[in-house]
């Protein structure tokens, strides 16, 4: 059999469109699109607008998703609308039935319980190959992250059937791999790899002089959900505050979607005096600016991947981490520190250790920014396996 040879992939953002904000997942998607391999196969990234489907190609779809990363709006479908709105007649448009036509295969990039996405995938997957991008934490394995509103519930059952059913099945990591193996049944004859997502997107730091004076400054990068142990890691933090350690935590990302109340503890301990800090709105900008100014990134809990570890080793700083942390497991010996279990007794006796300058520094002379995987390659292994000979193909 000589397979599918593919010509145009078809790339539904929809997702981003209706729910833009600057996620993990979403740099995956901003990456896809920058670094999309057009020596390999041409891509439209489409999503339904005013009855009809707008056709970007990479280019503009990477234009469009950049704004997640840049805009401080805190609404981000104003500026998103609007810009799709200004490209106006520059960006084509087609009727359902003629963007099929143009296309020879169907990839859901990102985690969507939108009754439109998922629909149009299954009407897709029934005429043409498809694709997804398999991501981290499931309702099986980590209950606490998902609350599903009324109504919801059915819609995330049938994304997550997709998932397991798909042709093609591209995993963040070899965790999301197993989870998704295991724990949703997927068929292990069913094509399904892992690519590793990049951190390249964060230019290599210049070395920069060590403030031997200065507090120790922890960083931890991401949203404050229960599987990634943000009170753990702050209360730890407190008690070796107590204990006499003379140094600075600090919180970039979103606040928890699954329980108020850990955004309550959190919020209440930036207005203690204990050297804590918590940004909510940071830019990327602003993200570089905040890892060059700490001495190590702090990453504990349940990552499917874990981007931020990537993204602190590239400027030059270590991380210490413990739990289930697949991107920071690639980088040991190359910046990554295990702390073995993340207990809360242990986590208070690493913030000692290493709020001494001498340790800290020690670690800081292992990072390695080249080892760190690139997001071209993420981008071909993806498209790669979106292009393979698939069973329904014929």
């Amino acid at each position: 059999e000589a397979g599918y040879v593919m010509t145009t992939v078809g790339v539904d953002i929809e997702q981003f469109v209706i729910d833009p904000y600057g996620s993990g997942i979403q740099r995956v998607l901003q990456y896809l699109a920058r670094e999309w391999p057009l020596d390999l196969t041409d891509a439209i990234f489409t999503f339904p607008w005013d009855g009809e489907y707008r056709l970007f190609n990479p280019k503009q779809a990477a234009d469009l998703i950049d704004i997640a990363f840049e805009s401080r709006a805190e609404d981000l479908r104003v500026p998103v609308n609007a810009a799709i709105t200004n490209m106006g007649e520059a960006v084509p448009r087609l009727s359902l039935e003629d963007l099929v036509a143009r296309i020879d295969a169907w990839l859901l990039p990102e985690v969507s319980y939108l009754p439109s996405v998922l629909a149009r995938f299954e009407a897709m997957d029934a005429v043409l190959p498809t694709a997804m991008i398999g991501y981290d934490a499931l309702p099986m394995t980590e209950p606490a992250n998902y609350r599903f509103p009324p109504g919801v519930a059915a819609n995330a059952s049938e994304y997550f059937r997709l998932l397991a059913s798909t042709g093609a099945l591209v995993c963040i990591s070899e965790y999301s791999r197993e989870t998704i193996t295991h724990r949703l049944r997927r068929d292990p004859e069913l094509p399904t790899s892992v690519a590793h997502p990049g951190g390249d997107h964060v230019p290599v730091a210049a070395v920069r002089p060590v403030r031997s004076d200065a507090p120790v400054h922890f960083l931890r990068l991401g949203t404050i959900e229960e599987r990634k142990m943000p009170l753990e890691i702050l209360r730890a933090f407190r008690e070796a505050r107590r204990d006499g350690i003379d140094a600075r935590l600090t919180y970039v990302g979103g606040a928890s979607s699954s329980y108020e109340w850990i955004n309550a503890e959190v919020e209440h301990a930036a207005r203690e005096e204990i050297g804590f800090t918590w940004i909510s709105d940071a830019s990327d900008d602003d993200v570089s600016e905040l890892i060059d100014e700490c001495d190590a990134l702090v990453s504990f809990g349940t990552e499917g991947y874990g981007i931020p570890v990537l993204e602190a080793i590239r400027r030059g700083k270590p991380v210490l981490f413990g739990g289930i942390q697949p991107a920071a497991d690639l980088m040991v010996g190359g910046g990554a520190v295990h702390c073995g279990a993340p207990t809360q007794e242990r986590l208070e006796r690493k913030f000692a250790k290493f709020s001494k300058r001498a340790c800290i520094d020690k670690v800081a002379s292992q990072v390695n920014p080249t080892r760190v995987p690139r997001w071209e390659d993420f981008a071909r292994m993806t498209v790669a396996a979106v292009l393979s000979p698939l069973g329904n193909a014929d």
